[in-house]
């Protein structure tokens, strides 16, 4: 018995163990502003020696340039830099209804609101200004109001219609169940609830019934973000009052985010890198690269393009030839899933700005494997949200005296993607 116990709990302790190397980056979180280079054709050579500058003026833009020797032979990276701004954010997991006059009410005020689906949600996003209000509704039990159904002795019951049938209540008619004529039964966020409206809520009061009760509302994420604290408040406050909530005061995270200077998109990744191998080439730091390799390399350079798995190199093709491709197209790569171990934090073998301890990879504040902050990679957070005294919780005070707005104090979208889809006609 003791020894099945064991073997019981060693199985969630190597699962974690399996995990961690999960957590950790499988690539540089800038390998997608990069594209890099790996010199390994036989012949090719890099002279450390010669001075080569931290940044790369191309078109009247600064790029990072990066050269370095490792054991696989000489690397070349340019990298979009990244610039740090200051952000705030604010999270919450739960129940989200909102109605179609609270949407209303946001649109005369200047928000945009559209819908997506991304695999299998439903994400509503509201946007004014420099702030962003995400609504992620996982898929759940219904997708339409045509998958619901009313059921139950007296017709109180609203639950998906492959299910109603086979569910049986008692036969007793309350007096609340006269609230049910102001309302439908229906899809609301991915659940088959009865849906709310300002009159079913009000006549469920004065029966005695709590609205959260009988309104079913799936969970979902909500996340808001905005470039400083002061005006995500005060986008959040113009959003909560739309809703009827009397919330001022919220829980924030705020830091700072790092983003590229200029849109990858926009930006040729093989003129940029095509002009760091002309100048290489120029000064010779890098001999034996001829101007057909050179144009090979282009043709294939993308932002992305970097990193172990990523990264061009001479490399051997499915028809036994060489060529310059990206490493993991070839059929012989080892690919690796995480511990990435990209190039130095300092600058190059021979910066001409010193002794090879600058260049960072970043206009500000610094560089290399190790991110520094930025909602890409901050821990889950938790808004210290209080559970709801009734439908609409009001807020109470945190340790630092910020009043946080309870759960309830979100009212659902579900007019949100109907609205989106008018917009377009």
């Amino acid at each position: 018995m003791v020894r099945r116990m064991k073997a019981y709990l060693a199985i969630p302790i190597v699962i974690i163990m399996l995990a961690v190397p999960l957590v950790q980056a499988c690539m540089s979180p800038y390998d997608q502003y990069s594209v890099e280079v790996l010199l390994n054709k036989p012949g090719v050579g890099y002279n450390s020696s010669i001075s080569v500058p931290s940044i790369l003026k191309v078109d009247n833009m600064s790029f990072i340039l990066r050269v370095w020797e490792a054991k696989d032979g000489p690397h070349v990276r340019v990298e979009i830099p990244l610039t740090r701004q200051r952000g705030a954010y604010w999270g919450y997991t739960g129940p989200v209804v909102i109605t179609n006059g609270t949407i209303q009410k946001l649109l005369g005020r200047g928000w945009i609101a559209t819908s997506i689906t991304r695999n299998g949600s439903s994400i509503d996003v509201l946007q004014k200004g420099n702030v962003t209000i995400k609504i992620t509704k996982p898929q759940g039990e219904c997708t339409s109001d045509s998958d619901c159904a009313t059921g139950g002795c007296s017709g109180e019951l609203c639950l998906p219609n492959y299910i109603v049938s086979h569910v049986a209540s008692v036969c007793i008619y309350a007096p609340w169940y006269e609230c049910f004529k102001l309302t439908s039964c229906g899809c609301v966020n991915g659940t088959c609830s009865w849906k709310p409206n300002e009159a079913f809520k009000k006549c469920l009061r004065e029966h005695g019934v709590d609205p959260s009760r009988v309104i079913r509302a799936g969970v979902s994420e909500v996340t808001a973000t905005g470039p400083n604290p002061e005006e995500l408040t005060d986008a959040l406050k113009e959003f909560f009052n739309a809703t009827g909530a009397n919330c001022t005061k919220f829980n924030l995270i705020s830091g700072s985010e790092e983003k590229p200077a200029y849109n990858p998109g926009e930006v040729d990744a093989g003129k940029v890198l095509s002009r760091a191998l002309e100048y290489l080439m120029e000064t010779g730091a890098v001999t034996g690269l001829t101007k057909e390799d050179v144009g090979q390399i282009v043709e294939v350079a993308k932002w992305g393009g970097a990193g172990y798995n990523g990264k061009i190199g001479w490399y051997e093709t499915e028809n036994g030839s060489y060529a310059w491709i990206p490493y993991d197209e070839s059929p012989n790569a080892t690919l690796v899933r995480c511990g990435w171990a990209g190039p130095p934090t300092y600058g190059n073998a021979s910066s001409s700005e010193g002794n090879g301890t600058v260049g960072t990879g970043h206009l500000d504040p610094g560089s290399g494997p190790n991110v520094t902050g930025g909602f890409g990679n901050h821990t889950t957070p938790n808004p210290a949200v209080n559970p709801p005294q009734n439908e609409m919780a009001s807020t109470t005070k945190n340790e630092e005296g910020s009043a946080v707005c309870g759960p309830a104090s979100l009212l659902v979208l579900t007019a949100l993607p109907l609205l989106a889809r008018k917009k377009k006609k």
